[in-house]
């Protein structure tokens, strides 16, 4: 096992995985050795009171509650505080953390995923006992009240929402109440049926999440091997990551099915969102199964000065093409419409932040190897190998883009024209009294359709991949109106003729928009992931029947572009919501490493703690082996690999 896997996790949390100050302060998340930390001097001679119910909390039912009291959570969120902190004191399955910081009035409470509590039992006893001691400055309180409430639910687990109080009035009132108590119980049951439904759904999309971003991060470092040591020593890692791709891809699949017009019954829902859940695992556990044999493989400590010069010269070859990359955005948006790079307007900054994040982190792994530092150098140089392949797919996501927009603009004319001639057989066909009514509508709007994009072409800047889509539109609309009176032969055709403008949206559109998600997978959750999935599904299946079912692979291609759009709205609106600002805006190394966690370059980074199927990094591929997965480190080869943490937490 390596080394430096032992000490990966610790160097990226205090900072020195860049030669950058780092933006924790005293108060960052380090691991503690005793049940009672106040660091901010909150419990005074109290302490000896939440010292006597955190022991009974053990004695009794063998949970050991941590607390911890600092200032601030010196910008982290609260959550990923707590978690980073329960992740660094190695706590297990019966441990709970509750951090305060007093100043900021903010609160988290980290538990284990396999905790005995469930997650509506945590958060009872949070919003009950913790909460309004918390807001009355009343800090021992909040700690000693925790100990009881969790003591309280443990000694009943099966009633956590305190069912045994009205059993304990006796048999008598049971017996007057009647048919009262029997509401009342079923009240409760249908509630604790809901919760628990929500919690599966809650997991489901977290499992997506995690699994997809292990997925894009074991892919990554297969091509790494592969360019390396050939295909044949990588094979059986591109076997596993087949298998993974597999199994998510089927779990997709079946979140898209649930997400669909056509509901499902309760049993069949859960029935589902349980395969959701054990495929994602299936596809970790076949990842992780690799794990140990892909880091022999690739030895980084005895490679990392070797890959430290390739990594070296691949960023400096690509800097100076980041100009390039601006100059053709540049030539583009004075052409068309400034919509038209809508999906990828971001990616040169994104990328100038990325070759910033990689010059500084093998600035500072050369210092390391200097300094005989291997384990330290391995983990800035995994670092930067990243990023500088982010950096290149977040450029070449440009080019491509543009080349998509001049062939949509070429394709405008011919789309028009392939409109016009079904109008006019529409419009002839419409003087004929038996179709007239029926074929009016659709004339209309077609036309007007045609009409519109073609005076907008010769008058305006345009988007030309928008325009051909309203054009598929349209005939789309007419194909329907004549589906009736023409043959199927004659269909195909048709369908044949619009299928190459069909596949060009939807290419164009899911590229643009998995190479965003995929680039900042640190802050997009399940729905995105679920929608671009599914478009890449669906543009394969278009690919696929193109040459014997034209009309089914047009219907494929058209409802790809459709999904691939939902996609982009929702990944950018979860990003915009992340709270990320790009290069330009003087935060300089703190912004580059903010990046790097956007990214999915360090996993679990500071601004995280997006749970319920959101991102922020609580997969991205397994972290070195020998560590825990809390804190901030390169992703490597492998699955989940540890249990995640659950919890609450917020403002008071």
């Amino acid at each position: 096992m390596s080394a430096f896997r032992h000490v990966i996790r610790a160097l990226l949390i205090t900072g020195a995985l860049l030669a950058i100050p780092a933006a924790a302060s005293a108060e960052a998340p380090e691991a503690i050795t005793q049940t009672v930390t106040d660091q901010a001097g909150a419990l005074g001679n109290r302490a000896g009171e939440v010292q006597a119910a955190i022991n009974q909390l053990e004695a009794e039912h063998g949970i050991r509650l941590y607390v911890v009291y600092v200032n601030g959570f010196s910008g982290w969120n609260a959550t990923t505080w707590a978690d980073q902190t329960a992740g660094l004191s190695r706590l297990g399955r019966d441990d709970l953390l509750m951090a305060v910081a007093t100043q900021e009035r903010r609160y988290a409470v980290s538990a284990d995923t396999n905790f005995p509590l469930s997650t509506e039992q945590l958060n009872k006893v949070a919003q009950e006992t913790i909460v309004p001691a918390l807001r009355n400055d009343d800090w021992a309180g909040a700690a000693v009240g925790a100990a009881k409430g969790y003591g309280t639910a443990m000694a009943n687990p099966a009633n956590p929402e305190g069912r045994s109080a009205w059993w304990l009035a006796g048999a008598g009132v049971l017996a007057a109440a009647g048919g009262g108590v029997y509401l009342y119980s079923r009240r409760r049951k249908t509630s604790r049926h809901a919760a628990a439904a929500k919690d599966l759904e809650t997991r489901a999309g977290q499992a997506l999440v995690h699994t997809d971003d292990a997925v894009k991060t074991s892919e990554q470092e297969v091509g790494f091997a592969t360019a390396q040591f050939g295909e044949e020593a990588a094979q059986p890692f591109a076997e596993a990551l087949e298998y993974a791709k597999g199994e998510l891809d089927q779990a997709f699949r079946l979140r898209q099915q649930l997400d669909d017009e056509v509901p499902e019954d309760d049993v069949t829902r859960h029935a589902m969102l349980q395969e959701i859940v054990k495929r994602c695992a299936d596809a970790n556990a076949r990842l992780d199964a690799e794990s140990e044999a892909f880091d022999r493989l690739r030895d980084m400590e005895k490679q990392a000065p070797r890959v430290l010069a390739e990594v070296q010269q691949a960023h400096a070859e690509l800097t100076p093409k980041l100009a390039e990359v601006r100059r053709a955005m540049a030539a583009t948006n004075e052409r068309f419409a400034h919509s038209a790079l809508t999906p990828v307007e971001d990616n040169p900054d994104d990328a100038a932040n990325r070759l910033e994040f990689a010059g500084q982190t093998l600035a500072a792994a050369q210092a390391s190897l200097e300094q005989g530092e291997s384990g330290k150098a391995v983990a800035q140089v995994l670092a930067a190998q990243s990023a500088v392949d982010q950096a290149r797919q977040l450029m070449e996501a440009v080019t491509r883009r543009a080349d998509d927009i001049h062939q949509a603009a070429a394709g405008l004319k011919p789309a028009l024209e392939t409109v016009a001639a079904n109008l006019s057989a529409a419009k002839a066909l419409a003087a004929d009294e038996a179709y007239a009514a029926d074929l009016a509508p659709q004339i209309a709007y077609a036309e007007s359709t045609a009409t519109q994009v073609a005076e907008d072409v010769v008058a305006t800047r345009v988007d030309p991949i928008a325009l051909l889509r309203r054009v598929e539109e349209a005939q789309t609309t007419l194909d329907e109106a004549l589906k009736g009176v023409r043959d199927k032969k004659a269909r195909q055709e048709q369908a044949r003729s619009m299928l190459d403008q069909a596949m060009l949206t939807a290419r164009s559109e899911i590229a643009a928009t998995r190479d965003f998600i995929t680039t900042n997978r640190g802050a997009v959750g399940s729905t995105a992931r679920t929608r671009i999935a599914e478009a890449e599904r669906l543009l394969a299946e278009a690919r696929a029947r193109a040459g014997e079912d034209p009309s089914a692979a047009l219907a494929a291609a058209q409802r790809a572009d459709q999904l691939a759009q939902e996609a982009g709205q929702a990944a950018r609106g979860e990003v915009s919501a992340f709270g990320y600002g790009r290069t330009g805006n003087g935060r300089g190394g703190a912004d580059a490493m903010m990046g790097a966690v956007l990214g999915g370059i360090l996993i679990d980074g500071m601004m995280g703690g997006m749970m319920s199927g959101r991102g922020a990094g609580r997969g991205g591929g397994r972290q070195p082996a020998g560590t825990s997965r809390r804190g901030q480190a390169p992703g490597s080869f492998g699955g989940s690999g540890t249990r995640g943490r659950r919890g609450s937490g917020g403002a008071f």
